[in-house]
């Protein structure tokens, strides 16, 4: 029996995040959050309430996935893990699924929506310098050349 609160263990607050991770980013990509809602049934349910439920995309939508990634590996370290070595390889094993989750919802085609402050050329595209908030907390604050960020690197907030 392990008396320590399930939310404190290391590796549950792990399989807590990634089993939520898509459903976080799939608030960002509407057109594919449908898709797969309308062509497969739920399949994570969400077990720290009051009770059980299926889990929905916005459960976690509403701060943004750089806060998002912030909050869970903040998680991870504060929990308690049972190896010594496991809390620092768990907080690398949790970036990486979540770069590949986001590459593969990049990856479908569909855009995330953002906000865009900066200049524009006579063709009323982005041109010089600009700053591109993305609805996922993304941001972009650079050179635009023609509607493109040639050398864009996205920060998180």
């Amino acid at each position: 029996y392990n008396s320590r609160p399930y939310l404190a263990r290391g590796w549950t607050t792990f399989e807590s995040a990634v089993s939520t991770e898509a459903l976080a980013r799939l608030a960002y990509f509407p057109g594919l959050g449908k898709l797969l809602e309308e062509r497969l049934p739920p399949k994570v349910v969400e077990i720290d309430g009051a009770g059980p439920r299926v889990a929905e995309m916005e459960d976690r939508a509403d701060e943004g996935m750089g806060p998002r990634n912030k909050r869970v590996i903040a998680a991870i370290e504060a929990a308690s893990f049972t190896g010594k070595g496991d809390k620092p390889v768990v907080v690398q094993l949790y970036r990486k699924y979540a770069l590949k989750v986001n590459k593969a919802m990049v990856d479908s085609g569909e855009k995330v929506k953002g906000e865009y402050e900066g200049e524009y050329n006579a063709a009323g595209e982005r041109e010089g310098r600009g700053v591109m908030r993305y609805a996922d907390g993304d941001v972009y604050d650079g050179e635009w050349k023609a509607g493109r960020a040639p050398h864009a690197v996205r920060r998180r907030r």
